[in-house]
This record gives C-alpha cells, sequence and structure tokens, in this order.
C-alpha cells in the first residue's frame, strides 16, 4: 500500500471525462455482491500495483475536486448528535432483494457479525444549512439524488466493496433485468465525498491500493464502477463526512471545469 495526500494538481473534469465502462452483466448466475460488481469494473485487483503511477489514466482510483473552505462546525456536532448506526438491516430497507441477499452471502463469507455489524453512523437527506448546503447545491447534480452525513465511530468500518448505488438507482433497473443510468456511462452519475474534519490518528480510507491522507474540506470522486474501497477508524475521535451521490449535470461539469 502507497500513501496519497490530497492534492489538486489534476483538472477533475479531464479526469472524469476520460473514464470508461464496462458494459452492465446480468445477476444471475452471481450470489456476491463484491463479485456482481467486480465484473463490471476495470481495476486491475493487483495488491502489488503502485496506484500512483495510475493517477492520469482512464481508471484513477481517486479524483480530487478541490478543497472546500467554510464554518461547519457546529452544524456537525448538531447532525452527529442525530446519527443512527448504519447497520445490515437498515441498509436493506431501501434496495433490492437481490443487493442485500448478495452483501449479506460476502458478510457471512467473509466472517463478519451480520447481526452486530455497522458500518458507520448515519442521516440520509439530512435538513442541511450554511456552507454545508451550499457545496452540495454547488455540484447541481439532478434527481435523484442522495445525501449522506455519515460519521464513523471509534471502532466503526465499512468493509472493502465496490459501489452499485442499488438504493437511489433501483427504480431505473427493475429487478437488474435493465440497465440503469449510469450503468451504460458511469459518467452520468457522481459519488463525491467531503471530508468534514481533518484527518486524525487510527483514520483510514483506502481507495484501490492508496491510504489517502486528508485535511478539512477535501473533496474527492472516483470511478464508481471500477475502484474498490473500504474505511474504519480505530482511533479516538469520530470521523465525519458528506457523501452525495446524484446525476450529473451541466452545472456538475462546469464546477468541475472551473475549480
Amino acid at each position: 500500500m502507497d500513501f496519497y495526500q490530497i492534492e489538486y494538481s489534476r483538472n477533475p473534469l479531464e479526469s472524469w471525462n476520460k473514464l470508461q465502462t464496462r458494459p452492465p452483466v446480468e445477476k444471475n448466475g452471481y450470489d456476491s455482491l463484491y463479485g456482481f460488481c467486480k465484473a463490471t469494473s476495470r481495476y486491475h485487483f493487483d495488491e502489488s500495483i503502485n496506484d500512483l503511477d495510475y493517477l492520469n489514466s482512464d481508471c484513477p482510483v481517486v479524483i480530487p475536486i478541490k478543497r472546500f473552505n467554510g464554518n461547519w462546525d457546529e452544524q456537525v456536532e448538531s447532525l452527529t448528535v442525530h446519527t443512527r448506526p448504519e447497520t445490515l438491516a437498515s441498509r436493506k430497507q431501501t434496495r433490492l432483494s437481490a443487493n442485500n441477499n448478495f452483501e449479506e452471502n460476502d458478510l457471512k463469507s467473509w466472517g463478519y457479525d451480520v447481526e452486530n455489524y455497522t458500518i458507520a453512523n448515519r442521516i440520509k437527506q439530512p435538513e442541511l444549512e450554511g456552507d454545508i448546503k451550499k457545496i452540495v447545491g454547488s455540484f447541481g447534480f439532478a434527481e435523484p439524488k442522495m445525501i449522506k452525513f455519515d460519521v464513523q465511530m471509534p471502532g466503526q468500518c465499512f468493509y472493502w466493496h465496490l459501489d452499485n448505488f442499488g438504493g437511489l438507482l433501483k427504480k431505473f433497473r427493475g429487478d437488474y433485468d435493465r440497465a440503469g443510468v449510469g450503468d451504460i456511462d458511469q459518467r452520468d452519475v457522481m459519488r463525491l465525498v467531503v471530508f468534514l474534519d481533518d484527518q486524525r490518528q487510527g483514520q483510514i480510507w483506502q481507495q484501490g491500493n492508496l491510504l489517502l491522507n486528508w485535511k478539512r474540506g477535501d473533496c474527492i470522486t472516483w470511478p464508481w464502477k471500477d475502484i474498490p474501497h473500504g474505511t474504519c477508524n480505530y482511533g479516538h475521535f469520530p470521523r465525519p463526512v458528506l457523501n452525495v451521490t446524484g446525476i450529473v449535470t451541466d452545472q456538475t461539469r462546469e464546477l468541475l471545469s472551473g475549480v
């Protein structure tokens, strides 16, 4: 593994425009969410490769967007109080049954305690205000749009996975009997993360073979159909992030081009 200090020497719009997408696959024959997602990933999955060498490729493990400045400490504190543990049971409430069954199969096969496993504390679609609200609005995402305020508490982890957006895009996909927006061209959907506090000891965010070093306000995205990633907090302090996923618009591209 190699360390990557988030920096902004690359143009995020150029990086985003270079992304490619493998065709969708049928869900039949799969019983693993990780395996199902991996079938359409363009990532190499070779732990010996230095992903720093591929940051300018058409499959970079991370695309830094910009570092936002703002005063959001009070809102982070207020939102944190209202977060609730995001468990396997709570994840099941918004997604297709195939996603849920596949994910549970994965966790059991990997040895996770399915009944008690928690990835983070979370609020979905929170009421935002001030500078955090401005950040979300600046991307101009069209609907459907999912906003999550996540606080990974000490002792929590989000397992090594690939994104599928099973809740956000389920109305487009049916029971995976048709391709949804983003499945043909992943550039139509974007997930971004804004780190709302400086990294503290014991807080880990891994993209591919890179361990990220972040500062407060750092904002990243990545080719969501390609890049495996995971997070954990074995430190002493909560790790808050803003997690936003939505349909890309001209305003989104304009922000990427003008950062």
